[in-house]
């Protein structure tokens, strides 16, 4: 068994491994004077497995890309395992915790470089998916390289609820907490993108005028390297979920969806919407809406967990949304 954990840019166990990894690529390529990066101005995390005894037996390495292999790209350098503890799965549970690790960042994509002299480690990027890719950067001539690379899907995290529930306020809150921790993520208010006059009589709330919205933009904020999208939407049909995914399906295939309910009392609800709105025919028809929306939600359940926004800060309220997604 393995355990990964994440270590210090300098960590004595890290940089050990790494001057293992070193010494073989060395022997390997005939090359007693290479040198290695042990420095990595873009780091997202180091990382180090331990045995069951606290041996540190593998390491790896994120970084954001510095080459020209797309914005919001992860590099994976100092993958590495030590001889006598191969075999065992331990670079399989390795590549798992980065592709974790590069998701939850926001990654679109993750590449990385070995040579024609590592074939085990070819093999196992190509049975982990990973597809042969043009050389980038330093590795771009190299005869003796190899680089790979893998499209992960947009992670997208919609928060819904009735209104008033406050939805919209704790996914603003949910991008800053999601930016401080460095990570690429975007903010979509999906209403704004269904305000549009007349709504047709099959589909009053121009979820399809949405989706096809979704559709158009989600390539350019692929292409900008926007791999977390938040977006605060009612979700009232058993489909939006799935029709959500595919509207935002990428090279890494569908969308993974993650849905969290935002609740509040009726009364507050009310309280929020009387406080935002200034129409007295909008709130004639919108306070009885409201409890008929959370009466739908509740028969419903599509959501995968509920937070509560009563007397609490939309930053708390946030934070636990995004514990609960997994983000």
């Amino acid at each position: 068994m393995i355990t990964i954990r994440r270590v210090a840019p300098d960590d004595p166990d890290a940089f050990a491994l790494w001057e293992e990894q070193r010494a073989d690529l060395a022997r390997r390529y005939d090359d007693p004077d290479l040198v290695l990066e042990t420095s990595f101005p873009t780091l997202i995390a180091s990382l180090v497995g331990y045995g069951d005894d606290g041996e540190p037996i593998a390491s790896a390495v994120l970084r954001w890309s510095p080459y020209a292999t797309g914005e919001g790209s992860v590099e994976v350098k100092r993958v590495w395992v030590r001889p006598a503890h191969r075999g065992h799965g331990h670079s399989k549970v390795l590549m798992g915790a980065v592709e974790a690790i590069a998701r939850r960042a926001g990654a679109t994509s993750i590449v990385l470089e070995t040579g024609t002299e590592q074939p085990e480690a070819m093999a196992l990027y190509e049975r982990l998916g990973y597809r042969a890719i043009p050389g980038f950067g330093e590795y771009k001539d190299a005869p003796d390289s190899r680089c790979y690379g893998i499209e992960l899907p947009t992670r997208v995290l919609v928060l819904t609820g009735a209104m008033g529930a406050g939805k919209t306020a704790v996914s603003g809150a949910a991008h800053t907490a999601m930016s401080l921790r460095g990570a690429r993520v975007a903010f979509i208010d999906a209403d704004l993108l269904c305000e549009a006059y007349p709504s047709p009589d099959d589909d009053w709330r121009h979820q399809r005028l949405m989706n096809e919205a979704l559709a158009a933009l989600a390539p350019v904020y692929r292409r900008h390297g926007y791999g977390c999208l938040i977006i605060p939407r009612i979700l009232e049909d058993a489909g939006d979920r799935a029709a959500i995914a595919h509207a935002l399906a990428g090279p890494g295939g569908p969308a993974e969806v993650t849905v969290i309910r935002v609740t509040a009392p009726l009364d507050e609800r009310v309280s929020r919407l009387h406080a935002r709105e200034t129409s007295e025919r909008w709130l004639e028809w919108a306070i009885p809406r409201t409890a008929e929306q959370a009466e739908e939600l509740d028969a419903l359940a599509i959501e995968d967990a509920s937070v509560e926004n009563s007397g609490r800060h939309p930053a708390e309220v946030a934070e636990e949304a995004l514990d609960l997604a997994g983000w």
